[in-house]
């Protein structure tokens, strides 16, 4: 049984602030290390518990930013990971072999006060939907699972990133690790005990996913893309976009595909070749 993995920063115990790759200073330093350190424990625990709930395989996405925040050394090696940059998509090897799929380190959706680093993909992005759901990076990682018949089962993070998967797929597992109280603010549990927790629950969500279902919308999808600055001063040439106004337009697209290949340049079937699968 194949687990896909997707992980993140912000919705981690203990991190109350956006990772700053900028500054070179000593403290920055160690505030990183400790980032990555916090994280790394959490994806430990989740695959430990992923393991002892029947798991044969898991391969884990280093998804934040640089995509090398884990701490490769101290990684569960047990575990493949993806990891550095000029991915050929957003979330290689997620397709139909896998069984589920679950985030660590979630954050909640742009302008979702008062949530510890709330954002969609960039802080330039102001609301995604489709079809009228508004949703975030949690929503879209679903989206594309749920194309491949794929349930997203599990997502830790804060409790106002649980509460927005929730309203998105009935029934999945969350573990809210921490409590947003501002954009750069929170109430965590400890390290060890948020570990504990996901441990815990990674593996009730690993025993219920048959009941959760992938999450999918009806065709045709209208995406609307709304940015707090005016950033499409002129229409597309594009039939499939259309320019609202200087802050939203909209894609239609066939399916999830189809809008990331619009959106991204993906490939149209999304599809990366599977590499053979390992065990260790």
């Amino acid at each position: 049984m194949k687990i896909y993995m997707m992980t993140d920063l912000e919705g981690v115990a203990g991190v109350t602030d956006f990772e700053n790759r900028t500054i070179d200073t000593h403290d920055n330093h160690e505030t990183r290390m400790r980032m990555r350190r916090l994280l790394t424990g959490e994806v430990n625990a989740a695959i430990d518990g992923l393991f002892k709930a029947g798991a044969t395989q898991v391969i884990v996405n280093d998804g934040h930013g640089a995509g090398y925040t884990i701490d490769f050394e101290q990684l569960d090696s047990r575990a493949q990971i993806i990891h550095g940059h000029e991915r050929p998509v957003w979330l290689p090897l997620l397709d139909n072999t896998c069984s589920a799929t679950l985030l660590i380190g979630a954050h909640a959706k742009a302008s979702s006060p008062p949530a510890t680093a709330y954002h969609t993909m960039s802080r330039s992005i102001k609301d995604w939907s489709i079809n009228g759901v508004s949703f975030g990076e949690m929503g879209l990682q679903a989206l594309i699972a749920g194309h491949f018949g794929v349930p997203t089962i599990y997502v830790s993070g804060d409790t106002h990133a649980c509460r927005e998967i929730g309203d998105l797929i009935p029934g999945i597992v969350t573990t809210a690790v921490k409590r947003g109280l501002s954009q750069r603010s929170a109430v965590s549990w400890a390290p060890q005990k948020a570990r504990e927790m996901i441990h815990t629950d990674v593996q009730r969500a690993l025993a219920q996913r048959d009941e959760i279902k992938p999450l999918r919308f009806d065709p045709p999808l209208i995406f609307r893309d709304e940015r707090y600055d005016e950033t499409w001063t002129k229409p597309s040439n594009n039939p499939d976009i259309r320019v609202i106004d200087h802050n939203t337009r909209e894609i239609q697209a066939d399916d999830i595909p189809d809008l990331l290949h619009t959106l991204y340049g993906y490939p149209k079937d999304y599809c990366v070749p599977s590499l053979a699968d390992e065990t260790g």
